[in-house]
């Protein structure tokens, strides 16, 4: 069994080398299918991270703002080297956080929810309409089947399932379909903290590692 501490390693790395594979190295598809397992970890994160945060208006704003110092980064790449220019996957997860306050609330507030979904679609935030509505999906199957671990692991892989391979069509882009195997490191997760990277780290490393690969492009690609 893993703890949270250890997803949270698994997803950085993944994320880096699909990085590594998609601004300095694209003709390395093998770092791109290793990569693919990083959204569905850090999907699973989130909703962890919502259930146990002691604030969620700083957990948004600290969203918000790493969300928009890598914007700026991912347009220079753009603006440089022609690289497609989506709204990032943290924008993509600030959307899906919203989605779960009023999940939460319920009631009237889940008219919401589809409404955030198509909005973070139409803006074209990285994994858009799927990775809000994958988020949803592991809030969901942590309340149905809450005490039930064997149910919320095959609720995670068919969700995964739905939503990779729905991805993957969309975007006529194969590989996608090998994000289904964030199911094994998610269903060895312990529930347990472990021993944490500081907290700010993820928000961090993100623009940082962003501003790295941007450096080296310019001086030796």
């Amino acid at each position: 069994m893993i703890s949270s501490a250890i997803l949270q390693i698994i997803a950085i790395i993944t994320m880096t080398i699909d990085h590594i594979g998609y601004y300095l190295l694209p003709n390395c598809i093998v770092l791109r299918i290793i990569g693919r397992l990083a959204f569905p970890i850090f999907a699973f994160m989130l909703v962890e991270g919502f259930r146990h945060t002691h604030s969620r208006n700083r957990y948004f704003m600290r969203l918000i703002i790493t969300a928009a110092i890598s914007q700026v980064l991912i347009y220079l790449f753009s603006s440089l080297y022609n690289y497609n220019y989506d709204h990032n996957v943290i924008f993509t997860f600030a959307f899906a956080f919203i989605t779960l306050i009023c999940a939460e609330q319920g009631g009237f507030y889940l008219v919401a929810v589809p409404l955030l979904a198509l909005a973070a679609g139409a803006l074209e935030c990285e994994y858009g309409i799927y990775g809000v509505i994958l988020v949803l999906g592991y809030y969901y199957a942590n309340r149905v089947f809450a005490n039930r671990i064997i149910l919320r692991i095959m609720a995670y892989l068919i969700l995964l399932m739905a939503t990779m391979s729905s991805l993957a069509l969309e975007n006529n882009w194969a590989i996608q379909i090998f994000g289904i195997f964030a199911i094994i490191p998610i269903a060895l997760y312990s529930g347990k903290k472990g021993r944490r990277l500081p907290r700010l780290f993820g928000y961090i490393f993100y623009p940082a590692h962003l501003a790295v690969f941007l450096l080296i492009k310019l001086l030796f690609f």
